[in-house]
């Protein structure tokens, strides 16, 4: 079921060098060549295109709520395609790797989410920007995705030393992310925002950040390296804006569920970035508790590992850190240790599966008095178009443990096709 980017668009794309992870990470220091989808030869200096450009400003600021792109100030050059029309010959040291290194993120986050749904995804603020503006640094702690931009600050590591977000993949895909769910889900007017479809927008970008990254066959070879093949293990996967080798913005996988957290029913805009992002956690760790649900199903079905021992991380897993640590697992890491190409072609077997139910979920949502119960009820009614009764118990076990309960009307009328 799986599918490669790279292989697909190599006879016919656009080479550019990125790095998988932030490279402050050890097993990331070095960038590693990727194929888009931009027909060879189409891309122009920034790199731009049609749907989207990058510059590097001189002295910017951050767009604001009355400052809108284009940016016309000073502006550094830009980035140039070789002969060939690729930007792989572009590296860390050349002061336009990192205008290159965004187009290139992006377009590969675009890339997956456009496999999965089938076809383009227009951008939400095309009415009045026909293209994306791509900043990759301002002088800034944050990066954030507006009306017609996408644009990068920076953040201290340990040291102090200031890290670019232009170079950190979870935060640039995190931020087109964003974009991806105003595109398919909506905009709410101010009547009917919720603070569950911020907390849902938050979530849902990290979620596109995490199956992303899955896109590299590197980045899921050193998961299952460092795990030997058991997700329950802490790694990178899990993590999402790396800081350190031991920080990071927020974690995919937690142990969150929805009485742990307060705040769904305040008034949308009162309610803090901060705490926004911590709303919307439960969720995203229930699709990630998917995606290794998944996994284990394809490992079983694969002859890979026993069914009872998928059974018994599954109910560990439910209970406490320590029932974890209490399993033992050698027949996994010893089946992994055997068969290491088998076990990442199941990550990347159960990645497409969560990845197609969250794009058509995203598809038929309606941004207007947005709640978890219809996300969850819609996520249901999408997986059993896709496969009937075979994965909805696993699904619903996954939303129920984190107090995610589809309602009876967002069973019944919660969603809708677009």
């Amino acid at each position: 079921m799986s599918f490669s980017l790279d292989r697909f668009f190599r006879p016919t794309g656009s080479r550019f060098r990125v790095f998988a992870q932030a490279p402050l990470l050890a097993d990331f220091r070095e960038p590693q060549i990727i194929w888009v989808s931009s027909p060879r030869g189409s891309l122009g200096p920034g790199p731009s295109d049609a749907r989207m450009y990058a510059l590097d400003p001189v002295g910017k600021e951050p767009y604001g709520d009355a400052d809108l792109p284009p940016f016309r100030g000073r502006r550094r050059l830009p980035a140039l395609p070789d002969q060939n029309g690729h930007f792989d010959h572009l590296g860390p040291d050349d002061p336009a790797f990192r205008a290159a290194h965004v187009f290139g993120i992006v377009r590969r986050v675009l890339d997956v989410w456009e496999v999965y749904l089938g076809g383009p995804l227009p951008w939400h603020f095309s009415i009045s920007h026909p293209r994306l503006e791509l900043i990759p640094h301002v002088a800034w702690n944050n990066a954030h995705f507006g009306w017609g931009f996408l644009e990068c600050g920076e953040a201290a590591d340990d040291a102090g030393t200031k890290r670019p977000f232009a170079m950190n993949f979870d935060v640039l895909a995190h931020e087109t992310g964003h974009g991806i769910v105003f595109s398919l889900v909506g905009m709410p007017t101010p009547e009917t925002l919720t603070t569950a479809y911020r907390a849902f927008h938050e979530a849902a970008s990290d979620l596109v950040a995490m199956l992303a990254v899955l896109h590299f066959d590197s980045f899921i070879d050193h998961v299952l390296r460092v795990t030997e093949g058991d997700l329950y293990v802490e790694n990178e996967l899990c993590r999402i804006g790396e800081l350190s080798q031991t920080r990071q913005i927020r974690s995919v996988s937690n142990a969150l569920k929805m009485s742990d957290i307060a705040g769904l029913d305040a008034p949308p805009l009162e309610i803090d970035g901060k705490t926004v992002h911590k709303l919307g956690l439960p969720f995203t760790g229930a699709v990630f508790d998917m995606l290794v649900e998944f996994y284990l199903d394809r490992l079983v079905a694969m002859r890979l590992i026993a069914a009872d021992l998928a059974e018994t991380l599954r109910r560990a897993a439910e209970q406490s850190e320590g029932a974890l640590a209490a399993v033992d697992d050698r027949p996994l890491r010893e089946a992994h240790a055997r068969e290491p190409r088998r076990f990442a072609a199941a990550l990347a077997d159960a990645r497409d599966m969560v990845g197609l139910r969250l794009a058509r979920t995203l598809h038929r949502l309606t941004p207007h008095h947005l709640d978890f119960e219809t996300v969850a009820a819609t996520l249901l009614a999408v997986d059993r178009e896709l496969s009937g009764s075979t994965h909805q118990a696993l699904i619903t076990a996954c939303l129920e443990w984190r107090e995610i309960r589809p309602g009876e009307r967002a069973m019944a009328c919660g969603s809708r096709m677009r």
